[in-house]
């Protein structure tokens, strides 16, 4: 298992098919402010407690590279969940699912009815998932910014001011977007709550960045342990108003039409901030 993805199926929930993009609900209106605690899982994992129908004291994990929530089946199981199935498209291949409609799910701020969500054994795709519950995905988060503070280990969550919604074909791109400068050149990155380190989409970057300087060896990788990708160091990154040297994952660019204008993703833990805030609506991130 490589250390920095929470799992394949996670990565395969980028480009899921449009039926389920399209199936999501809004939840209620909330006008507070919900704090609740959270454990950091794997050093990078942000996860907390939430309820699912009559189900209290669940465990999720909150993605912010998921396209769409997964409920693990025991879940979908004790709720006597009708399922039907349903796919999600990989870099390289189709992943098979169920899909289920959600009663009702609850976590900080956010409580929504009659959820379209995927379902499946969450151990069986990640070892980072095995005592995880369910992970919520944009579909979900998208209605409530939200603050993680690693010192306090606290996550804070914030009624949006504004109307959200996701492009059925490019969920993502309700994602914050983070631009960094590499070499000079600005670089724009999806941030990623469920992923360790930072992967490039290599003909894109160096568009971007031509003339692109690595140090050290390039070493063979394998995304997932099956998207082939090339394991390198690449100095002169600015985050903020610090330069450093990054190892990144390089992969083949997805196609043109897929996330057009971004140049890869980044994890939360690799800003080594106090603390993160997640603006959907204004699609901005802000840390210290």
């Amino acid at each position: 298992m490589n250390p920095w993805f929470l799992s394949l199926a996670c990565l395969g929930l980028l480009f899921p098919s449009v039926s389920e993009a399209e199936a999501q609900t809004s939840p209620a209106e909330t006008t507070s402010v919900s704090e609740l605690p959270f454990h950091l899982s794997s050093g990078y994992l942000i996860q907390i407690e939430g309820r699912i129908g009559t189900q209290s004291n669940l465990k999720f994990i909150l993605d912010t590279g998921a396209s769409i929530t997964i409920v693990d089946q025991k879940i979908a199981d004790k709720l006597k969940l009708d399922r039907r199935p349903a796919q999600s498209f990989n870099f390289d291949r189709k992943l098979n699912w169920d899909s289920a409609t959600l009663p009702e799910l609850q976590f900080g701020l956010v409580h929504a009815t009659n959820i379209a969500v995927f379902v499946g054994r969450l151990a069986e795709y990640s070892e980072f998932a095995r005592s995880v519950d369910a992970i919520i995905g944009m579909d979900l988060l998208k209605f409530a910014n939200f603050s993680i503070d690693f010192d306090s280990r606290k996550i804070t969550f914030h009624p949006s001011m504004q109307q959200v919604t996701l492009v059925a074909s490019e969920p993502l791109m309700q994602c914050p977007i983070l631009e960094v400068q590499v070499q000079g050149h600005p670089v724009h990155l999806i941030v990623d709550t469920g992923l360790a380190g930072i992967v490039l989409y290599e003909e894109r970057l160096r568009r971007r960045v031509p003339g692109l300087r690595t140090v050290g060896h390039v070493t063979d990788a394998a995304m997932g342990g099956r998207v082939q990708a090339k394991q390198v160091t690449i100095p002169d990154v600015q985050f903020g108003k610090k330069d450093r040297e990054v190892p990144v994952l390089l992969v083949p660019s997805p196609a043109p039409d897929m996330l057009p204008g971004i140049d890869g993703i980044i994890g939360v833990a690799v800003l080594q901030a106090h603390r993160v805030t997640f603006d959907f609506a204004g699609r901005t991130l802000r840390w210290d």
